[in-house]
């Protein structure tokens, strides 16, 4: 088997210094995508009121969450503290040029974790859509955020089962 080489994702960069003039050119850091403002609807400290519908009996409850830019403001984490049944979950979002969507990662301290992606707000609606691996399987879910006001938002959430949304809970988020 022999080496191929990769072509530079940067060829403008690379092909703007000949080749033998001796001097270093190394790419530069772009600015921060203007698409990230669109996930600025999460940013602080929230109460969340919560539906779970997963369970035999609907069930309800308070959590909390809050979320700040990483890396510059290329990123947002967003962590959700659940009390019932315990669990600290993280959210990493943010956005690719490359694939032109939002991708996330998820994880929480159970050990669960996924990949979602985003292409943003589409009709009012912020979709985040992916699979993960939670409660000994691995699910495909939909989470469909609405912001009610400046200082609340909604995010309904599905899991997929074939070709339908089984509504699986019921968040309103309120900013402290």
């Amino acid at each position: 088997m022999s080496a191929q080489s990769v072509p530079s994702s940067d060829e403008a960069l690379r092909d703007s210094v000949p080749a033998d003039s001796g001097e270093i050119v190394f790419p530069t850091r772009g600015e921060v995508a203007p698409e990230m403002a669109q996930l600025d609807f999460i940013l602080g400290d929230f109460r969340i009121a919560y539906t779970n519908l997963t369970t035999e009996q609907v069930s309800t409850g308070e959590a909390t969450c809050s979320a700040r830019p990483l890396a510059d403001g290329r990123f947002y984490e967003w962590t959700q503290n659940i009390p019932v049944p315990g669990i600290v979950a993280t959210w990493l979002l943010g956005w690719s040029d490359v694939d032109k969507s939002f991708a996330c990662f998820y994880y929480d301290d159970w050990g669960h974790h996924g990949t979602f992606t985003s292409p943003g707000w589409v009709d009012g609606h912020f979709t985040i859509t992916g699979d993960s691996a939670v409660f000994g399987g691995r699910h495909r879910f939909v989470d469909d955020f609405t912001v009610i006001d400046d200082n609340h938002f909604e995010k309904k959430g599905f899991i997929v089962v074939g070709d339908e949304l089984v509504p699986g809970d019921l968040l309103t988020f309120s900013r402290f």
